[in-house]
């Protein structure tokens, strides 16, 4: 068993003000996507309680807590006078408290990340799509659309809608899909994109969840049967003062991940 070394370097200090629930989710949440995204090794040992405590800037019953709501969700192993452990195995599922990418997503589960189909495209923006992003119908938008894949299995289709306005005034329309295609190619992830790229960002999300049918469009990206039920998750992504950036439509099929929320008392 390794310990995580260089671990302080790679956590986020937990702000002050929120009442002790929401900050034993928040440690919770923050250690979570940390083994989901692989920053903390599979196996690999924990900081004892006092230490991760101090580190995250809470308090030692708080640090238990998350831990035990960890160790119920499979993601730690706790062992009596040794310490705690990242899990073998972590379960490959995503919590939706947590803002996470698809392409984070599929790795979490341990699957190599790939693409195809890619289209990046400039389109007008439709009434639904202006109003989700605050924009005036008709606004142009850099819209990716592309097939995800998890060991060259197709387990979702998604679009993204970026503002042109974002790329600058001076660069050209063929210059920003030449771009975008062939950062998505070789990295897969967009919030890396706006982040390395646009220096954009993002804070959080607010998505809408239903299943839906698939009509043959669908059907065809994601090579299964017309009419069977999918996923369908929509979501805005925010920056720090709660303006929205960017919008995506996420189309997953059913058995590709099983998505949990956690809810507080």
């Amino acid at each position: 068993m390794e310990t995580n070394s260089g671990f302080d370097s790679r956590i986020m200090k937990i702000e002050d003000g929120h009442d002790s629930a929401n900050l034993v989710q928040r440690v919770s949440e923050q250690l979570r996507e940390m083994i989901m995204t692989g920053k903390l090794e599979r196996e690999s040992q924990l900081p004892n309680e006092p230490v991760l405590a101090t580190m995250l800037n809470v308090s030692r019953s708080t640090v238990r807590s998350a831990l035990t709501i960890l160790e119920h969700g499979g993601f730690v192993l706790r062992r009596w006078g040794v310490g705690t452990f990242v899990a073998k195995d972590p379960p490959a599922y995503d919590n939706l408290n947590i803002n996470i990418g698809v392409t984070q997503l599929i790795q979490s589960s341990g699957a190599e990340v790939g693409c195809a189909e890619v289209l990046v495209v400039e389109r007008p923006a439709s009434e639904h799509v202006a109003s989700r992003l605050g924009l005036d119908p008709g606004t142009p938008l850099i819209i990716l659309e592309r097939v995800r894949l998890a060991n060259d299995r197709r387990i979702a289709f998604t679009l993204d809608y970026i503002p042109k306005k974002y790329f600058g005034a001076h660069t050209t329309t063929e210059a920003i899909l030449k771009e975008i295609d062939g950062y998505v190619k070789q990295n897969c992830s967009m919030y890396n994109y706006l982040r390395d790229r646009l220096s954009i960002e993002i804070h959080h999300g607010i998505a809408w969840i239903h299943p839906v049918s698939t009509e043959n469009y669908l059907a065809e990206k994601l090579q299964v049967a017309r009419g069977i039920s999918i996923l369908y998750l929509e979501q805005v992504d925010c920056n720090s003062e709660g303006e929205p950036v960017t919008l995506s439509d996420e189309y997953y099929v059913a058995d590709a991940f099983t998505f949990t929320v956690y809810r507080a008392a």
